[in-house]
């Protein structure tokens, strides 16, 4: 029988519980390392529930084995339910955060209160006033510090994506099926360093007109239609 590509579905459970775990997984791409007792190696984690994952590598544990997943800053002890040629399925010993681990920084399962926070803030934002976060009232900062620390956002996902597009070029078998994919990784990456440049530029009407990518400089400049 071919394994589940959903990890932490366990034997004899309802189909409607099953549709339920497949509709909550997030098919993505994402690096990462495991550690298993002498084992310790680079992994992709190919999709992603708060309960378990799968993971694809060259050297992966057995059915049974504990590991811990790591990524960027994040890490959680799992155990391996299902393993077969180069991915393996593991169930985590807690849940983590889908969102949080997508982003390489934990965030707790939300309940809908993470959004009604984040959109106070954006309003917030917008209006110039003051942010509440938790205990204390947090002043937004000036436009101009905002967009510095912007473009320092951008330059932070620029960096991952470049990192990302690095590993995935290592691999022959991607390269040939998915160079057009690859090649996305680099325009995105151009974008978002024009994106910040122009963030922190003292004068972002020439800094638009500087860039070198025709089809960006013309999508911000075109005409507004309001």
């Amino acid at each position: 029988m071919n394994p589940t590509p959903f990890a932490d579905l366990p034997p004899g459970r309802a189909k409607d519980d099953e549709a339920r775990e497949r509709a909550q997984r997030s098919n993505l791409l994402l690096a990462a390392t495991i550690e298993a007792q002498d084992l310790k190696a680079a992994v992709r984690i190919r999709n992603l529930s708060e309960s378990g994952a799968m993971l694809e590598g060259a050297a992966l544990p057995g059915v049974g084995d504990r590991l811990t997943l790591q990524r960027l800053d994040l890490e959680v002890g799992a155990t391996v339910v299902w393993s077969a040629r180069s991915r393996c399925g593991i169930r985590f010993d807690r849940k983590i955060s889908v969102a949080g681990w997508r982003a390489g920084t934990w965030s707790s399962p939300g309940d809908g209160r993470d959004q009604q926070r984040v959109d106070g803030i954006q309003a917030a934002i917008r209006a110039g006033s003051a942010v509440a976060t938790g205990t204390e009232t947090v002043r937004v900062p000036s436009i101009g510090v905002l967009d510095a620390r912007l473009a320092e956002e951008l330059a932070h996902v620029r960096r991952l994506l470049e990192a990302m597009g690095d590993e995935l070029s290592e691999e022959p078998l991607i390269v040939r099926r998915h160079s057009k994919a690859l090649q996305g990784f680099d325009m995105a990456c151009q974008v978002l360093g024009h994106i910040g440049s122009v963030l922190v530029a003292q004068d972002r009407s020439a800094a638009v007109n500087a860039i070198g990518m025709d089809d960006l400089r013309a999508r911000l400049l075109r005409k507004s239609l309001f």
